[in-house]
């Protein structure tokens, strides 16, 4: 009888052992980064992933992917972190902030918005250079990777030089947007922006055209979860919604790869 009770007490110290070795998940609010381009799929993402998990809570921050990067390494708190790019969330990981290598969930589409024209289908980049067009926004190419493969396109299409003079820059995507709806702008976006426009701005050919993906890297998205985002069970939800069917048909119709 002694034996059995001390191998119940045996066994009953192993599965304590075992539960605080995997931790128990965590139901706070999930702390979520997300750069900006995200903003136009998440209203929909997150509503899809609600009427799934309607006791889920999810808290989303939006910016810019290298100024997020840049609030994690000094040490705000997060759960995950989805970037508009590989780079930042590989270098949180080898610096001990993320729990897991980056993963990629989707690959960004790079459009170009101009002030309709019923050209542009056919001048395409070299619109660019057309004295009517002022300015051309770009997202920050130092902490916005849309940015980033905007300058590339320009300097592969052999244009940066000759409409230098009209870029200006904006701290991420969204003020892109800004620019060419109310300033008449033309400007690079992510395809997954034009669900935000107006919908007399959505005429393919005349308000925008896709850029051709040989012009710039491709724009690997990829997150990461923090050491308390894998204990918490709303952003381990969250990230299995992401990559479930739905959710990568979700940033499918969104204008992602």
């Amino acid at each position: 009888m002694k034996r059995c009770f001390s191998a119940f007490l045996l066994i009953l110290f192993a599965s304590v052992v075992s539960a605080n070795q995997v931790g128990v998940l965590s139901k706070s609010p999930a702390i979520i980064f997300a750069s900006g381009n995200n903003k136009f799929v998440f209203p929909v993402l997150m509503e899809r992933f609600y009427m799934k998990h309607p006791e889920a809570k999810l808290i989303v921050k939006y910016g810019a992917t290298g100024d997020l990067a840049a609030d994690i390494f000094e040490g705000a708190s997060y759960d995950l972190f989805l970037a508009a790019d590989m780079e930042h969330p590989q270098m949180i990981f080898k610096s001990a902030k993320a729990a897991a290598m980056p993963r990629e969930y989707a690959r960004g589409v790079l459009i170009l918005f101009v002030p309709a024209d019923k050209t542009l289908h056919q001048r395409k980049l070299e619109i660019l250079k057309d004295k009517k067009i002022k300015n051309i926004t770009i997202a920050n190419h130092q902490t916005a990777p849309y940015g980033k493969a905007s300058i590339e396109t320009l300097q592969n299409s052999n244009l940066f030089e000759a409409v230098a003079s009209k870029i200006r820059y904006s701290s991420d995507i969204s003020t892109v947007i800004t620019n060419v709806v109310w300033y008449d702008d033309a400007g690079f976006l992510s395809k997954s922006a034009l669900h935000s426009l107006p919908a007399g701005y959505k005429v393919e050919g005349v308000n925008w055209i896709e850029i051709d993906p040989s012009l710039y890297a491709p724009i690997r998205q990829g997150l990461v979860m923090s050491h308390t985002g894998v204990k918490n069970s709303n952003a381990v939800k969250f990230v299995d919604f992401i990559f479930s069917e739905e959710g990568k048909a979700i940033y499918k119709e969104y204008g992602y790869k």
